[in-house]
């Protein structure tokens, strides 16, 4: 059964389970890759795993073969490395503030864009867009979110400015965009929904949470070592026990679990 499957069984069952029950499963370890606590970590959609270490990225295949190595030293410290497809990469440095792109074998393909040259000068995370040729970049200092043309088009920009002020956020910890919905996570308070405009479509409140991810109707929170399960439409919870402690966070596709310590990413199926 697939992870999105199980899922899905889990809270249509609700109805015989208490909000917050613990679901306890059978996690089967796939796959192991070494990474070190400093280290950038990242799969695609054909469960690639791409990690830094050491200025160099590493690309491992599906089943754990190292495919592809690149220097990425030039670039400036990697705050992020994100698959904008299976063919295209982003490198994000928040020191150089700039995005830089590979293809599929961590071939530069392309210049780099320099935030500054789109009014970003505080540019702290990136998300990738559906649209192949958009990405949102956060701006915590100034409290603005940024849904950049990265096919240089300034004209189809959307700005969102005062952040904190306009939703009492007290920070934004990580953000994403899945199945044309965007989620910005505050750790303090919970997760906000937006539409891919822009527009806030619910605030779901979460104390504590480290890291989310999202599949269809679903939204996943890391929370110590346990996986919160929410129904996004319904907003029935359920919580899954996990087989790693000291989780820092995590990554799902339809078919697998990824989880990262300090020490590994472990990836496991059900």
């Amino acid at each position: 059964m697939k992870i999105a499957q199980f899922i899905t069984f889990c809270l249509l069952s609700s109805s015989s389970l208490m909000a917050q029950d613990t679901v306890r499963v059978e996690w089967e370890l796939e796959r192991t890759y070494k990474i070190d606590s400093a280290d950038v970590w990242v799969i695609d959609g054909l469960e690639n795993v791409y990690i830094s270490h050491k200025g160099v990225i590493n690309k491992y295949d599906s089943v754990g073969v190292l495919k592809f190595t690149q220097s990425i030293k030039s670039l400036g410290q990697i705050e992020q490395f994100l698959p904008i497809n299976t063919m295209k990469l982003v490198h994000f440095s928040s020191d150089q503030q700039t995005l830089c792109f590979f293809d599929n074998t961590l071939t530069r393909s392309e210049d780099c864009i320099d935030l500054a040259d789109h009014e970003i000068y505080n540019g702290t995370r990136v998300a990738v867009s559906s649209r192949p040729d958009k990405l949102w970049v956060v701006d915590n200092i100034n409290s603005e979110l940024t849904l950049l043309d990265i096919s240089q088009s300034k004209s189809q920009e959307i700005e969102i400015e005062n952040l904190k002020g306009v939703l009492d956020l007290s920070g934004i910890s990580d953000i994403i965009e899945r199945d044309n919905r965007l989620y910005i996570l505050d750790k303090r308070k919970g997760v906000y929904l937006f539409d891919i405009y822009g527009s806030l479509i619910k605030f779901l409140q979460f104390e504590g949470i480290r890291d989310i991810d999202a599949l269809g109707q679903t939204l996943f929170m890391l929370d110590d070592s346990q996986l919160k399960v929410t129904n996004i439409r319904t907003a029935d919870i359920q919580v899954l026990t996990l087989p790693q402690n000291d989780v820092i966070d995590f990554a799902v596709t339809n078919r697998a679990l990824f989880l990262r310590t300090s020490s590994n990413v472990y990836k496991y199926r059900l």
